[in-house]
């Protein structure tokens, strides 16, 4: 049995919100416990039902990062997936840094949309690549929220994207650099940009402290092995021989 998510919806669009109610609890996971047009509106919702995810509009009166602030001030344990109309990349890293987990467009179809609000509801981060900011969303993100965890509960199958965990795969079994980019048709240039974000994502500053973290990660009965937070469709932004496609989580 699913667990259900409840959900408000925050949007100053009327159609908008009456369609998300219609389409979400449709897909039997979800249910809408509240809606709100505004910024104050929004705070007093989510303080009455406590929402496992908010789904924010960036532009909502009068601004989104206020909201973020405020939620991880009160330390409410509810999620945030921001929704744009437009891939305004510095509000949306503005927002990434006031601690929202997940970004989307607004013209992503209804399935990904799902599995977004699913994927942030367990704390992974979902970052739309349209914005062309994938990657630095995910950092940013990452590091907002870090405050609130210890760092042994940093899981690395939660917080790294499908091609770091590839990487510290390989860094665990002892492979350099030189022979991870090969083995992956990658740069050493783009698997060195990978490693650093690996090490501020994971808050070490070696490779046995990542390959400790990833060994534990996996001895752990309840570690996750599905796909990292901007990954479903996953791209390497670091390297020009990719080639994009839709929308990616996290």
């Amino acid at each position: 049995m699913k667990l259900v998510k409840k959900l408000v919806i925050a949007d100053p669009d009327t159609l908008l919100r009456k369609g998300l109610k219609a389409i979400l609890p449709a897909m039997k996971d979800f249910v809408v416990v509240g809606e709100a047009a505004n910024d104050v509106e929004t705070m007093k919702v989510v303080r009455q039902v406590k929402p496992d995810v908010l789904l924010l509009d960036l532009h909502i009166p009068k601004e989104a990062v206020p909201i973020l602030l405020a939620i991880k001030e009160q330390i409410l344990s509810t999620k945030v997936l921001m929704l744009s109309l437009y891939p305004e990349e510095s509000k949306i890293l503005d927002c990434a840094k006031a601690g929202a987990h997940g970004y989307i467009l607004k013209s992503t179809p209804p399935a990904m949309l799902g599995q977004a609000i699913r994927e942030v509801h367990r704390g992974r981060i979902w970052a739309d690549t349209k914005a062309g900011c994938a990657d630095t969303f995910a950092l940013l993100s990452h590091k907002a929220n870090l405050s609130q965890q210890r760092e042994a509960e940093i899981n690395p199958f939660n917080v790294l994207s499908k091609r770091e965990l590839d990487i510290l795969d390989l860094m665990t079994s002892g492979v350099s650099n030189e022979e991870i980019a090969s083995r992956l048709f990658i740069s050493i240039a783009t698997v060195k940009v990978h490693v650093t974000h690996i090490f501020d994502k994971l808050n070490v500053n070696n490779r046995v402290k990542a390959a400790l973290a990833f060994i534990q990660a996996r001895m752990c009965n309840s570690y996750d092995i599905s796909p990292a937070p901007y990954s479903a469709n996953q791209r390497d932004s670091n390297d020009s021989s990719f080639h994009n496609h839709q929308n990616v989580s996290g």
